[in-house]
């Protein structure tokens, strides 16, 4: 299903739990375990709390040093210097907009390296959810800065053109825009983003690729390729996902899910995926996403030209302005980020509930999902403030007690 996308343009089947978009599958410990079983599961849950902790923390932090580097460049005058500067250099005005971006985008990122190799290598590795090198996390994220870099200089030269030509429709304009390059990215991410980042080849083993592809015939579903994601060269964490729109989208299971779990449990997870499909959640998706960015954007045309005036800068349009902009972007994403978070926490419950029927045991959800927990590491218990603001998907127990309420009345496939 597409969401917002990503650098990777992978949207993940485990519920995710931190500012950054990093993927956390929640656990819970097995009752009536043997005492020495219980301790190991209450040390691991300890374990995911804690590691489920800093990562809030970093990503809070984040957040915080986002606002202050945003605050900074405007108020200390260096927007205007760095405006002026490319301004030298030549006086075409979506070059400047472009070398601008550029400069700001690689200050912007050297500012949040700390904070982003902390979370993403250091406590990975502490916690022994990492298999990727040093090396390897600065290419990926070279490779994420670069791909980001240009989506962005690219959609930014954009929405100017539309602010200068169009000074008070350019919010409809942008809302329409958006929607296209939301729609061209779930087009483009199965064949070009995606093998950026991974390696993928089709399902080798043969007998379940029969067993999946018959599947999605009885569910109505087309599916022309299910591959195999090699998520192991980086991470320890087992998952699956569905990636594009219309009739190329693509269903990849990691090799670390194959590693880890059996047949039935797999096909369960492969169900999951099927019915995000077979509801159309990408599509509804798309269309809330559509109504919520008209909005924003509409509220981006009342507040930037005042508040740019208000700042000393000549308008809307004045590319040193850009900071602002920016932070409104991020404070709309804030305000929006709970209610995203429930429509995608409803639409997963939906294709939870929709294996049932479907395989022969919807049972093989839940240990899937209890396998998953146990290889990756995250709150067994989310504060219900915490599953509001950033869980996209349901917590763990919650997913467990509908699955096995709607499995005592589900027929046999």
């Amino acid at each position: 299903m597409l969401r917002t996308v990503r650098p990777d343009g992978i949207e993940r089947f485990g519920p995710a739990g931190t500012f950054d978009g990093g993927w956390i599958l929640v656990m819970r410990a097995t009752a009536g375990m043997p005492d020495d079983k219980t301790t190991m599961a209450e040390r691991t849950r300890d374990e995911a709390k804690q590691y489920s902790r800093r990562k809030r923390a970093i990503g809070f932090l984040k957040l915080l040093l986002s606002f202050a580097f945003l605050a900074v460049v405007l108020l200390s005058g260096a927007s205007s210097w760095l405006h002026e500067l490319v301004g030298r250099l030549t006086g075409n005005y979506y070059l400047q907009l472009s070398g601008y971006l550029l400069v700001f985008m690689t200050a912007y990122s050297v500012v949040l390296l700390g904070l982003d190799f902390y979370s993403g290598v250091v406590l990975e590795h502490r916690y022994g959810l990492s298999n990727q090198t040093i090396g390897r996390w600065f290419v990926r994220s070279a490779k994420q800065w670069l791909l980001s870099t240009v989506v962005t200089i690219g959609g930014f030269n954009l929405l100017y053109r539309v602010i200068r030509g169009l000074p008070d429709w350019w919010w409809l304009a942008a809302a329409v825009g958006w929607f296209v390059m939301l729609v061209l990215m779930g087009k483009i991410t199965p064949a070009i983003v995606v093998p950026l980042f991974y390696k993928l080849r089709p399902l080798t083993d043969r007998d379940l690729a029969d067993r999946l592809f018959a599947l999605a015939e009885r569910c109505g579903v087309p599916v022309t390729r299910v591959l195999e994601i090699r998520l192991s060269r980086e991470t320890k964490k087992a998952n699956a996902a569905v990636v594009g729109l219309g009739s190329d989208r693509r269903i990849l299971i990691g090799d670390t899910l194959l590693d880890l779990c059996t047949h039935d449990e797999i096909e369960a997870v492969f169900a999951h995926e099927l019915g995000h499909m077979a509801l159309h959640h990408s599509w509804k998706l798309l269309g809330a996403g559509a109504a919520a960015s008209a909005v924003g954007f509409y509220l981006l045309y009342v507040l930037l030209g005042p508040s740019a005036t208000a700042l000393g800068f000549a308008g809307q349009d004045d590319i040193a302005a850009m900071p602002l902009l920016w932070l409104w972007l991020t404070i709309f994403g804030l305000i929006a980020r709970p209610l995203q978070a429930a429509g995608a926490r409803h639409f997963e419950k939906q294709a939870d509930l929709f294996i049932v029927g479907r395989v022969q045991d919807p049972e093989s959800l839940i240990s899937a999902l209890d396998k998953l927990a146990q290889r990756n590491l995250a709150d067994p218990q989310p504060s219900r403030l915490i599953e509001l603001l950033l869980y996209d998907h349901p917590p763990i127990a919650k997913r467990i007690d509908y699955l096995r309420k709607a499995a005592r009345h589900a027929p046999q496939s």
